[in-house]
């Protein structure tokens, strides 16, 4: 065999070995993620205080869970680099809790006093449409296993909000308003993907790793911007975001060849 037909052979072997991950991937995907609702304040929720200071405290943050689940649908251009969309519902928000010296006033009765501190719980859940689309890289890695990662801009639109608050155990309405007009009904950020790819036949492959989603946002509606009173801390008003991270799943198929030979 001469060196011409040695060097074309290997040409033609890196043509196909490039071309065998290219092409559509679809499938499902979800996370289970830890959440959070960055510099959100008490809003309201600590008014039934007489005392002026704790009126204005901020609230401990709690440990919050969520997820999401939904399709995801993409294009590999090359060997490493494709692009991936994905539709998905998301859980999320924010839970807090903490005890404040009374006395407090509500509809049901006057709460603790300057030695009896009273229970006070917010508890916010929003549901959103979320879409990220995102740049996503490949490793070359084996057969089997290949490490991934992607970036890319997400836009979610709100479908549910809710507020709980409950005040030495009952349930207390703050600013009597809905929760829908306290929060906006669009929000974007930056979502990142990093993970493995790992193959069980040459076309079917799971997707697992670490999912994380930042806001860039403010979540509040203009009822809550126009208070005009924040926190002890604050002596302007703070942008809330949304923040969350997880682990991801996923199983997609890979049309075509499938996985490089």
């Amino acid at each position: 065999m001469t060196k011409l037909h040695i060097a074309c052979l290997c040409g033609v072997c890196l043509y196909v070995t490039g071309k065998a991950q290219e092409g559509f991937h679809l499938g499902v995907a979800g996370a289970f993620n830890s959440t959070w609702i960055l510099n959100q304040n008490n809003y309201g929720t600590l008014a039934p205080f007489t005392n002026y200071l704790v009126r204005s405290s901020e609230m401990d943050y709690r440990f919050t869970w969520g997820g999401q689940a939904g399709i995801a649908l993409g294009y590999n251009f090359t060997r490493n680099w494709g692009i991936q969309a994905e539709i998905l519902y998301n859980f999320t928000g924010q839970r807090y809790e903490d005890n404040f010296e009374g006395p407090a006033i509500i509809p049901q009765g006057t709460f603790g006093s300057a030695q009896q501190y009273v229970n006070v719980k917010r508890n916010i859940s929003l549901q959103y449409l979320q879409i990220p689309v995102m740049a996503r890289f490949i490793s070359s890695g084996s057969n089997t296993v290949r490490f991934t990662a992607a970036l890319g801009p997400q836009v979610g639109f709100r479908t549910r909000a809710r507020e709980e608050v409950y005040i030495a155990g009952y349930p207390y309405d703050t600013l009597a308003l809905p929760p829908k007009e306290k929060f906006r009904p669009v929000d974007f950020g930056l979502a990142l993907q990093a993970g493995a790819e790992i193959y069980a036949t040459d076309n079917l492959y799971l997707d697992v790793g670490l999912n994380v989603y930042g806001g860039l946002t403010d979540i509040n509606g203009q009822v809550l911007r126009t208070l005009g009173w924040y926190s002890q801390n604050d002596v302007k008003y703070q942008k809330s975001y949304n923040f969350r991270i997880g682990l991801m799943a996923g199983i997609h198929y890979l049309f075509g060849r499938g996985r490089e030979y």
